[in-house]
């Protein structure tokens, strides 16, 4: 121990002949894991899933029908490759909706049960939830939308097309009570997306159809003008020539009134048909259990932790003596120097307590 070099068994020695010091540490940081443990508030976690209809990127024909070939269709299945449709459908679209300003901000406003108060049935949105005490309410709601972003886990499967709303807060019915409210949001955006869609449609074709009617009346009109006018036009070749020109116009019109009014019909009865495109798999359902704090789980976690931070400790103080016994002059001056910087510093603060004004 008392050599030049110090070996690694004189460390080991000094470790163990420092064993109440290692006991002290891990004790003492298992004990601030336990204290921690029941100061912190529990948080605790709800799911709620859905799985959005099948959508992919539109390919050709030929690709497409590569992609149902053994071998290719997982490939293709892996990156949502195939022969559908609206990328507003896709799993990934949902996952950004739902971090979205608008949507967090509806999230925001909403009614949840509060569980700040004790009587039943007493709603707040959650800036009122997370005390959230601004003048400027829109300052407040974008304070909330922050939390809420890192209380709020969105996950999604392309493969499955399987979303998952995971919210942890410090209240199991109002994580609950938020995930399912996202999901409620989410569906009637998908609605509102699909139902203006079609009555942009029903718009369109219905004007189309008003107009089509009146080129169709205007062109029988001029037919029926033909006939009153030239009775005897199957003598002329130039009026034979006339009248199909004019029933031609009225031929033209007639298809076309027809087939817009096929299409009009058909938009109507999309938008009365219009349903959500999302399956709600499972409802988020307050837990019982918080997840966090896990007492046993810390204070082991911590004893562990306590018991390496022990013997750093123990090594630490074996160096340091070993040092000091090596080079005794230096030592003595390093803790002159620490116990002049202490008295200078303990001076400055009591000066400070005693010329600091009297507080109201």
């Amino acid at each position: 121990m008392d050599s030049d070099r110090l070996t690694l068994t004189a460390l080991v020695a000094g470790i163990l002949t420092r064993w109440r010091e290692v006991v002290w540490v891990a004790v003492g940081v298992g004990a601030l894991a336990l204290l921690l443990s029941l100061i912190l508030p529990p948080r605790y976690e709800s799911q709620a899933t859905f799985v959005t209809t099948d959508a992919g990127i539109q390919l050709p024909k030929g690709l497409a029908d590569l992609t149902t070939q053994p071998g290719v269709s997982g490939l293709a299945s892996q990156f949502s490759l195939g022969v559908g449709g609206d990328p507003s459908t896709s799993p990934a679209f949902y996952a950004q909706l739902l971090g979205s300003r608008e949507l967090q901000t509806r999230l925001v406003l909403s009614r949840f049960p509060n569980p700040r108060t004790e009587a039943p049935g007493n709603s707040a949105d959650l800036l009122a939830v997370y005390r959230i005490r601004e003048k400027d309410r829109e300052r407040g709601v974008e304070i909330a939308i922050k939390r809420l972003k890192r209380e709020m886990k969105v996950g999604f499967d392309a493969r499955t097309n399987f979303v998952a709303i995971t919210v942890n807060t410090r209240w199991a019915q109002v994580s609950a009570a938020v995930a399912n409210r996202a999901v409620e949001l989410v569906s009637a955006f998908n609605s509102e997306q699909r139902l203006s869609r079609a009555r942009a449609r029903r718009l369109f074709l219905e004007s189309r159809v008003t107009d089509a009617q009146d080129e169709l009346r205007a062109a029988e009109a001029a037919l029926r003008n033909f006939y009153e006018q030239n009775r005897l036009w199957q003598s002329s070749p130039g009026l034979i020539v006339e009248e199909r020109r004019v029933r031609r116009q009225v031929e033209t019109a007639s298809d076309l009134y027809l087939s817009i009014r096929r299409e009009f019909e058909s938009a109507r009865i999309d938008e009365v048909n219009t349903t959500p495109v999302i399956t709600v798999v499972d409802r988020a359902v307050p837990s019982r259990k918080p997840l966090w704090p896990r007492h046993a789980a810390m204070v082991l976690t911590a004893g562990i932790l306590g018991g390496w931070l022990g013997l750093l400790w123990a090594a630490g103080r074996e160096l340091v003596g070993h040092w000091a016994r090596q080079h005794s002059t230096d030592a003595s001056g390093l803790r002159e120097s620490v116990r002049r910087f202490l008295r200078e510093v303990g001076g400055t603060l009591r000066r400070r307590r005693v010329h600091a004004p009297p507080s109201a």
